[in-house]
């Protein structure tokens, strides 16, 4: 993405971290805070291209609190870094640090993007997050943070998806990590699903696709514990029958 795309994505998200920090400062113990990230080729076209949604980050690059820093261009920072989704790609087999082949999130991710972009996959899509700010100690946000960050978090959240404008938003959250956002779209209006897929073991998993403001919202379970052969081969039906 150009320099107009990463200048005006700091300028409308940057304010809402700062106040993402203040409104969590009551949570005493280190926190992790999270910013979008999209690969060096992601597409420039309106209304392409595809957005991956996790829950939260599972541990991060910094416990920092000062937004200068988390803006800036030091290790520390978490905002346009320069391995960006590459990072995805190099922590591949990692023998001694994070290994992204042993992430079930990742390897879906992976096997779903190689499927539109078979040649350095990482650097056509993007990822996001419903939760900004995590436990730096790994773990998800338990109830009390979640409801302290979600209303700045589903904000944020909506200026990513203006300004990369995907085709497709693929969350791999759950329906119960994803309501508040889905609602925050649909001015708490509970959004109408166009589509279900049945998968996974007899069919025990529903995947639900919903046409919101023009994009595609596929919301389907995260992948742990999940058989991936069934979840990507969904995913790829979901959206090819959306295109």
């Amino acid at each position: 993405m150009d320099n107009e795309f990463t200048e005006k994505l700091e300028v409308k998200i940057k304010p809402l971290y700062c106040n993402l920090i203040e409104q969590t400062k009551v949570f005493s113990y280190p926190k992790a805070f999270f910013c979008m990230q999209w690969g060096k080729l992601y597409p420039k076209e309106k209304n392409t291209g595809i957005l991956f949604i996790g829950r939260a980050t599972n541990g991060w690059i910094t416990d920092v609190e000062n937004i200068d820093i988390l803006f800036g261009d030091s290790d520390k920072s978490i905002f346009n870094r320069k391995d960006q989704m590459q990072w995805v790609e190099n922590c591949e087999g990692n023998v001694h640090g994070y290994n992204s082949r042993k992430s079930a999130f990742w390897r879906v991710i992976k096997n779903v993007s190689k499927r539109y972009y078979p040649e350095n996959w990482s650097a056509y899509v993007a990822w996001s997050n419903i939760c900004k700010v995590a436990p730096y100690e790994k773990g998800n946000p338990n109830n009390s943070l979640y409801y302290a960050q979600i209303e700045i978090c589903c904000q944020i959240l909506e200026i990513e998806i203006e300004l990369l404008s995907p085709k497709f938003i693929i969350l791999l959250t759950s329906e119960s990590w994803a309501k508040d956002f889905l609602c925050y779209l649909t001015h708490e209006e509970p959004p109408q699903a166009i589509k279900y897929i049945h998968w996974g073991k007899e069919n025990q998993y529903t995947m639900k696709v919903y046409l919101i403001y023009g994009r595609i919202y596929i919301l389907t379970e995260h992948p742990q514990g999940k058989k991936e052969d069934l979840h990507i081969q969904a995913i790829i039906e979901a959206i090819n029958e959306t295109k």
